[in-house]
């Protein structure tokens, strides 16, 4: 039987190797590497982002015309 004091050291020992093999196992290289570097849904959601902000101001841009152009259509009424 191993004593309790040499647990701690078989576990320092032992924890990297058993780390090493969940990584394989599980592909956890792959999955860490996915989530920490740009990827190309990463890559496409900034062009849209971009895209977005480019469109809106334009719409903006044509809101204010459209407003402006139903002001100038609204002719005085002609009091009698």
């Amino acid at each position: 039987m191993i004593p309790a004091s040499f647990v701690p050291y078989l576990l320092k020992l032992l924890m990297p190797k058993i780390m090493d093999h969940f990584m394989k196992v599980f592909k956890l290289d792959k999955v860490l590497e996915y989530v920490e570097h740009p990827n190309a849904a990463d890559l496409l959601g900034e062009k849209n982002k971009e895209h977005i902000v480019m469109m809106a101001g334009e719409l903006s841009m044509l809101d204010d015309r459209l407003k402006k152009l139903e002001i100038l259509s609204k002719k005085p009424k002609k009091v009698k």
